[in-house]
């Protein structure tokens, strides 16, 4: 797998790596900038012992950050996502995707990659530079 190339890089890299849960977590810390307890204590994980993030959960936390975002579409194609987007993929992962500079932002990867293997299911486009102000 090819690794990004220096100066590419528009957000912050996370690995979720060793843990196996987080991804979701780690998608909105890379996008939104905060921390990994920040956006933790805004999912509800409720009784569930291992974090798995679901879209509900990520849409949640944006809302509440005031990001315009629509609902998730489905799609198999990594040509239908273009901007900036929350990519669901095969095998219940998140990344972030941004398509203007072909960069995947895997958590699950130990750096981020240019290239993937990764089969997207659903994505959210969303547009960093229109977040509301922080509060």
């Amino acid at each position: 797998m090819l690794l990004r190339q220096p100066g590419q890089a528009r957000f912050p890299f996370r690995s979720q790596l060793p843990r196996d849960d987080g991804c979701g977590v780690r998608v909105l810390q890379m996008l939104t900038g905060m921390t990994y307890d920040q956006v933790a204590a805004m999912v509800d994980w409720g009784d569930r012992s291992v974090h798995y993030t679901r879209w509900d959960d990520v849409c949640r936390v944006l809302r509440s950050l005031g990001w315009p975002i629509g609902a998730p579409i489905r799609t198999s194609e990594w040509s239908d996502i273009q901007g900036v987007a929350v990519v669901h993929v095969d095998g219940d992962h998140f990344l972030l995707y941004d398509s203007v500079n072909r960069l995947f932002y895997d958590p699950g990867e130990p750096e981020g990659a240019v290239v993937t293997s990764h089969t997207p299911t659903s994505y959210l486009t969303v547009q960093p530079g229109e977040r509301a102000p922080a509060r």
